[in-house]
């Protein structure tokens, strides 16, 4: 990440680089587990994944002295069109002068935290409705969900069963991942596989969002909650937890500029949109795209919640 600067020194412009990227990396989760695929510049706008299909296994026995036949690889090509996001403020002189936002400071946290919570916003879309679901207490439809039906650990020993016999790949340090919803977090940490498995876990292990681990699953939480109110029987709220393996969805890096950055404008005597300097700009910009590569290691855990809308 880089910032664009007008009339700024190098050392504010990376001192407001440090600030957005502090505040934008913060308020984001859902990325934790994406496939980031880089797209050159000049290449277009769309960008294409291609998932491989396992090979049949070859139980025949060979013939001695003979080749067997060549066997054809298969992949199925997943796209997505890159757009662009972003925002801005301006900043009055007269602000500028007076305000206790020193350097503005403030503003460009604010936009880092806005940022990243487009970002972040966005691939949560993206994984709502994009994997396999799996609905708590049993259940076959999300209309037949009631209060009681809260996420527990046999939920994520099914769902860890679903992933592994779809043979999703597991992440470098051979557990799958989760981003779970602060509110069932709250009925998850009252489960007795919960707290059985982390009796005697280092409270210093827990940090950057990773709340713990439990039957082969790291668990992230988030406050960007994906929720559908009113679906369950009764109008219950259902939460989503979405657990996965590795390449289950993807993001774009475009030639190196991932994530969003952030532009910092002070007068200046070029710009004759702004004669009488009477502002300064702050704003982000981002070029991305996010797509599921692969459904069937993309659980969409489903589930009400105790401290959840049941009424």
């Amino acid at each position: 990440m880089s910032s664009t600067t007008t009339g700024l020194s190098d050392l504010m412009s990376t001192y407001y680089d440090k600030k957005f990227l502090e505040r934008a990396e913060e308020t984001q989760v859902y990325d934790i587990g994406a496939t980031v695929k880089k797209l050159a510049l000049n290449m277009g706008k769309t960008v294409k994944w291609n998932r491989m299909s396992p090979l049949a296994k070859a139980t025949t026995p060979l013939t001695e002295a003979t080749n067997p036949s060549a066997v054809d690889m298969t992949t199925t090509a997943v796209t997505a069109a890159v757009a662009e996001y972003g925002n801005w403020t301006k900043v009055g002189t007269l602000f500028a002068l007076t305000s206790i936002d020193v350097d503005l400071k403030e503003h460009v946290e604010v936009h880092g935290q806005n940022a990243g919570e487009t970002i972040d916003e966005l691939i949560a879309n993206e994984l709502d409705g994009g994997g396999t679901n799996q609905f708590a207490g049993g259940n076959t439809a999300i209309t037949d969900m009631i209060a009681t039906d809260i996420i527990t650990g046999a939920e994520i020993r099914k769902a860890v069963r679903t992933l592994f016999l779809a043979k999703a790949l597991k992440f470098e340090n051979n557990h799958y991942r989760a981003i779970i919803p602060a509110s069932c977090t709250y009925d998850l940490r009252a489960d007795s596989e919960w707290l059985d498995a982390h009796r005697y876990t280092d409270a210093e292990n827990i940090r950057n969002g990773l709340i713990g681990r439990l039957h082969g699953v790291e668990f992230f939480e988030t406050n960007n909650e994906v929720v559908t109110a009113d679906a369950g029987s009764g109008n219950v709220d259902i939460y989503n937890t979405f657990v996965f393996g590795k390449h289950a969805y993807g993001t774009v890096d475009l030639d190196g500029q991932m994530g969003p950055r952030i532009y910092v404008k002070a007068p200046n005597a070029g710009d004759t949109s702004n004669p009488l300097d009477l502002y300064s700009t702050v704003g982000w910009k981002a070029h991305f795209a996010v797509k599921v590569l692969n459904s069937a290691w993309l659980i969409e855990l489903q589930a009400a919640s105790s401290v959840g809308d049941n009424a």
